[in-house]
């Protein structure tokens, strides 16, 4: 007599009966391009500071990094550095590279809710109050830099990106003792007259939000109506020189890192201090070497992930699924109705849910897509609970597990924070941050499971195309939440962020799926690696 089980389908084949292969050669090449790329990345980040200096203070409560040439003669120019919302000094340190190698003093600053400051940033940047707080935190860098024996305190010019941008430009216009300022990224605003501020240069992203690019040509003809793009108008040693630039192919924030907006930054200052022939066209021009070689660590994190994991799990015992897959349409159409309906969530998710601007809303629609895709994932399965098959977790003891859980959690942790804090972003949690970075990653494990829920039980590519749906799908959901105005706006800036996270984990995800590792470990991993850049990059509001 048959049973239920003896007649429902497995759906087994010879490749899903064959143990995996845990030395091919594919891997043998990502684990060649992994320690090469770890060597370069290493070797760059090791030399990312011949002949130059830095030293870090705390001012007023203000974090600050003066970076100055090793060999000093004569008191020096001086420029602030300042980030933009959810960014701090580490990103902006390309700048203080270029322009400390020319000669300069460079004050990189971490302004509030930013990096390490630790203080509140009224309003998300957006109002009086948050003016008011970064015109201070920028008066006490100016007056700190000023300070220095070393420094020509009557030669002074800022920089700043974005919000930052936005903020030097005020702070210049109401102290004409500002030399120099340059903006990035400044957007729509106000920039004063032909002579407040001082010699001002405007730069802009080719690929930027119109906003961003109008801002920079707008300002320019606000002070000479018909200004062209890539011409200066005015006398720099009348302090009325004025530019605009569109760096081509960039955006808001590889900008930053474009080669020509080094040279024109570079030559601008060079110019208004009357330095025109400082160090010559291309001379201390880095703009890459540190975040590029931060980058590189980061890729060897992705490409040697597999090894890793399958070194402290172990091959998987048993042959076969773990799981009775969903029907494709339900795989494919859950995520599309989770999706869905976190977009409506975001309209009733407080956007101060956390102390973290934006985190509260980015949390609250992961979690959101992770409960009603694991719901559904779970009710269905209990539903078919017949057919099912028990899941073993790879053969794997508890104690093997839990040791391999743990360190790949620190793991991942150390390979994105490590190199992000030397290279591009202030990676060690402060102030309100630790507890904010665990609501984030439970929300993120949510997110993560129920995508698993969907890719058990499917060949790898197939479970891999699921994955990428949903991915795509939460970060188009996202894009559909700004245009309703349920979400900020700045969410359209961070994706690329977001974007680039989601395929770091599904690296990981596609080589705990081959170990048969349990869907918790894989929920967990990637929840820490979401949640940690969101709880530290997200401005304190």
């Amino acid at each position: 007599m048959e049973t239920k089980e003896d007649v429902g389908p497995r759906r087994r084949t010879a490749e899903t009966d064959r143990p995996p292969a845990f030395f091919t050669p594919l891997r043998g090449v990502a684990l060649l391009i992994s320690l090469v790329s770890a060597a370069v990345g290493a070797v760059g980040l090791a030399t990312a500071d011949q002949g130059i200096e830095r030293s870090s203070a705390v001012v007023a409560g203000v974090p600050v990094e003066v970076v100055r040439p090793t060999e000093t003669t004569g008191r020096l120019p001086g420029v602030v550095v300042a980030h933009g919302l959810a960014a701090s000094m580490q990103l902006m340190r390309g700048f203080a590279d270029t322009l400390a190698r020319r000669g300069y003093a460079v004050e990189l600053v971490d302004l509030a809710g930013g990096g390490a400051n630790t203080e509140r940033l009224p309003d998300a940047g957006d109002g009086p109050a948050a003016d008011a707080r970064l015109a201070r935190d920028l008066d006490v860098a100016v007056r700190h830099l000023r300070s220095m024996p070393w420094v020509d305190g009557e030669r002074i010019g800022l920089l700043g990106h974005s919000m930052g941008a936005a903020a030097v430009v005020r702070y210049a216009t109401a102290h004409p003792a500002i030399r120099a300022t340059v903006t990035v990224s400044q957007g729509l605003m106000p920039v004063g007259s032909v002579s407040r501020p001082r010699d001002l240069l405007l730069l802009a992203g080719g690929l930027e939000f119109p906003g961003y690019r109008e801002g920079a040509v707008d300002a320019l003809r606000a002070a000479y109506p018909g200004g062209q793009t890539g011409v200066t108008y005015g006398d720099p040693r009348a302090g009325t020189a004025r530019r605009a630039v569109l760096v081509g192919g960039v955006e808001h924030v590889s900008v930053l890192f474009s080669p020509r907006t080094h040279r024109e930054v570079a030559a601008w200052f060079d110019t208004s201090f009357g330095r025109s022939t400082a160090g010559g066209h291309g001379v201390g021009i880095r703009p890459v070497q540190r975040a590029g070689s931060a980058m590189l660590l980061h890729l060897a994190a992705v490409l040697s992930f597999g090894a890793i994991a399958s070194a402290l799990l172990g091959r998987p015992s048993g042959s076969g699924r773990d799981r009775r897959r969903l029907p494709l349409p339900l795989a494919l159409g859950v995520p599309a109705v989770a999706v869905l309906t976190a977009v409506a969530a975001m309209a009733v998710i407080p956007r101060r849910l956390l102390p973290l601007a934006v985190a509260g809303p980015l949390a609250g629609f992961f979690g959101v897509i992770g409960i009603v895709t694991l719901a559904v994932a779970l009710f269905i399965r209990r539903a078919d609970a017949g057919n099912s098959e028990v899941r073993n977790g790879g053969g794997r003891s508890w104690p093997v597990t839990a040791v391999a859980a743990v360190t790949l959690v620190l793991l991942t942790v150390a390979s994105f924070a490590v190199p992000a804090q030397l290279g591009w972003a202030h990676a060690v949690p402060v102030g309100p941050r630790p507890w904010a970075l665990i609501a984030v990653a439970a929300c993120a494990a949510a997110f993560f499971g129920g995508v698993e829920a969907l890719c058990a039980g499917y060949d790898r590519l197939a479970a891999t195309m699921i994955h990428a749906w949903t991915a795509a799908g939460a970060l188009a959901g996202l894009g559909v939440a700004v245009l309703l105005g349920t979400a900020p706006s700045f969410v359209l800036l961070v994706a690329p962020l977001l974007a680039a996270l989601l395929v770091w984990q599904a690296v990981q995800a596609a080589a705990l799926r081959t170990l048969r590792a349990p869907v918790w470990l894989t929920a967990v991993l990637g929840g820490v690696l979401l949640a940690w850049p969101i709880a530290v990059t997200m401005p304190i509001g």
